[in-house]
C-alpha cells in the first residue's frame, strides 16, 4: 500500500527522528510495531523520476501474521539524486526491518552471506588475545575496495588467528537501509567469507557499551552532535573492544604485509612517525584487562571534547604513556612500564603523512621501486586514507604502489575490483 504522507516537526521527541545522513541528503525512519514480537520484512524500491519532488514521503506496510510499518522519506532534490544514479548499489536498495533483532544478550551478529538477518548468529566478546580486528564506524554497514583489501590481507597473512570485523549498523532505531545486494552476498562479504578464520560482526551498540565505564558517555550522545562523530566513536569503541577482549587492533587503512608472530606483538604500541613523539591508536594490542585499556578507558570517561580530533586517540594514549610510564617524547628508551613494548614507526609507518600520495602515485610503465622496497621490509603499511585516497584514485591494473601490493595481498579483494565503487 502507497499513500502519500505530511511530513511532522522532526523536533525531538516528535514522530520522526533522524537517523542517518549520506551524502548530505537525509534520510528520516520510524519503526511502528503493534506488539512485541520480532519480526522482518523487506521491500525493495527502484528509481523513478516521478519522485523528483521537493519533499516527498512515503509509507510501505506489510503484515507477517501482525502489523509492521516502516516509514522512510527521501529528500531527493539534492547531491542525493547524482549520487544515486552513478550508484548501482542505490538503484535498487531495500530498506530491511528487523524490529529488535538483536538478542539482549547479544554483543552483535555475525553476518553470514544469502541469510536473512534474522538467521545471523549471535555474538558475544569473550577473551581471546590473539585475534585481529577491525572497526568499521562510518555506519555504511559495508566496507569498500581498500578496507576489504586490508582485511584480507590481515586473514591471508595470519590464517591460524580469528579475525574480526566489527560494523556499525546504519540505522539504529529498527530500521535499516542496504543495498539488495547484501542478500546475494555484497562483493566484501563474498571475498572474506572464503576466509574460515573471519566473523564479520554487526554491533548491538547499546548492549556492547552497557556496563562499562563508557556507557554515561555512549548514552549521553554528546558525541552525536560533533562533527567528528564516526572518529571518535571509533575511538572510544577500539579500546573499549580491547579491554573486553584482548587482540591486536588494526585501522581498516592498514594492509597487513607480513605475518604478525614474536613476542614483540604482544602487549604493544607503534609510534607514528620517525620523529617518535606521539603514539598511533591506529595499530595497538594488549591482553585483555590490561592496565593500560584501562587507564585509557578512565581519561576518556571522564574528559570529553566533541570539538578535538585527535585528543581522543594519539593523544591520549601518549598522555598515559608519559604519566604512567615515563615516555619522553622523542625518546623511546625511556619506557619504565616493561609489560608495555613500543615498536618504531617502521613496523606499520614507512611512509608518513606528508608523504602519502607516493602510495597512489601511477608511474606510467615504472614502479617506485625504492619506496616499494622501503616498504615491504615492514610489517604493514598504513595507507592514510583520510588523506591520500580523497585525491588519488585506485586504478587496480597500474604500476601505483598500492596496487602493486594489493595484487599480491589481497587477491580475492582485486579478483572482484570490479564489483567495488572505485574513486
Amino acid at each position: 500500500m502507497l499513500r502519500k504522507l505530511d511530513i511532522p516537526s522532526a523536533e525531538h521527541g516528535s514522530t520522526f527522528e533522524e537517523i542517518a545522513t549520506l551524502e548530505q541528503h537525509v534520510l528520516w525512519a520510524k519503526l511502528l510495531r503493534t506488539n512485541d514480537k520480532m519480526g522482518m520484512v523487506r521491500f525493495d524500491f527502484e528509481y523513478n523520476p516521478w519522485f523528483m519532488g521537493n519533499f516527498t514521503l512515503f509509507s510501505l506496510s506489510a503484515s507477517l501474521g501482525y502489523e509492521i510499518a516502516c516509514v522512510i522519506v527521501f529528500i531527493l532534490r539534492s547531491p542525493y539524486y547524482d549520487y544515486a544514479i552513478s550508484n548501482p548499489y542505490r538503484l535498487k536498495s531495500s530498506s530491511l526491518c528487523i524490529g529488535n533483532s538483536f538478542p539482549p544478550s547479544a554483543d552483535g551478529l555475525v553476518m553470514k552471506t544469502n541469510l536473512l538477518p534474522s538467521q545471523w548468529i549471535p555474538f558475544n566478546v569473550t577473551s581471546n588475545n590473539r585475534r585481529i580486528f577491525f572497526h568499521e564506524t562510518s555506519g555504511n554497514a559495508q566496507l569498500n575496495f581498500q578496507q576489504c583489501c586490508a582485511v584480507e590481507s590481515a586473514a591471508k597473512h595470519n590464517p591460524d588467528r580469528p579475525v574480526q570485523v566489527f560494523l556499525r549498523p546504519l540505522v539504529n532505531y529498527g530500521c535499516s537501509v542496504r543495498p539488495s545486494t547484501l542478500f546475494q552476498s555484497p562483493p566484501w562479504l563474498d571475498v572474506l567469507s572464503r576466509y574460515p578464520n573471519v566473523d564479520v560482526i554487526l554491533v548491538n551498540e547499546d548492549r556492547y557499551f552497557a556496563g562499562t565505564p563508557l556507557q554515561d558517555w555512549y548514552q549521553k550522545g554528546e558525541w552525536l552532535k560533533s562533527q567528528h562523530e564516526v572518529a571518535h566513536l571509533s575511538d572510544y569503541i577500539r579500546i573499549l573492544t580491547l579491554y573486553k577482549g584482548g587482540g591486536l587492533y588494526l585501522d581498516t587503512d592498514i594492509l597487513t604485509l607480513k605475518i604478525y608472530q614474536g613476542d614483540m606483538f604482544r602487549n604493544c604500541l607503534v609510534y607514528g612517525s620517525g620523529r617518535m613523539e606521539v603514539f598511533s591508536n591506529g595499530v595497538m594490542h594488549l591482553e585483555r584487562g590490561h592496565w593500560l585499556s584501562a587507564e585509557i578507558i578512565r581519561l576518556l570517561a571522564e574528559e570529553y571534547d566533541k570539538e578535538a580530533y585527535a585528543y581522543h586517540g594519539p593523544a591520549v594514549v601518549s598522555e598515559v604513556m608519559g604519566r604512567m610510564c615515563g615516555v619522553v617524547a622523542g625518546h623511546s628508551n625511556s619506557n619504565h612500564c616493561e609489560d608495555v613494548k613500543l615498536l618504531s614507526d617502521r613496523f606499520f609507518y614507512p611512509i608518513e603523512a606528508p608523504f602519502s600520495h607516493v602510495i597512489f602515485n601511477d608511474h606510467g610503465n615504472k614502479t617506485d621501486k625504492e619506496t616499494l622496497i622501503k616498504i615491504r621490509k615492514s610489517y604493514g603499511l598504513h595507507l592514510w586514507n583520510s588523506l591520500s585516497y580523497v585525491h588519488q584514485p585506485v586504478r587496480i591494473d597500474s604500476n601505483q604502489i598500492f596496487s602493486v601490493l594489493a595484487r599480491q595481498h589481497c587477491p580475492h579483494t582485486v579478483a572482484r575490483a570490479a564489483d567495488f565503487p572505485m574513486k
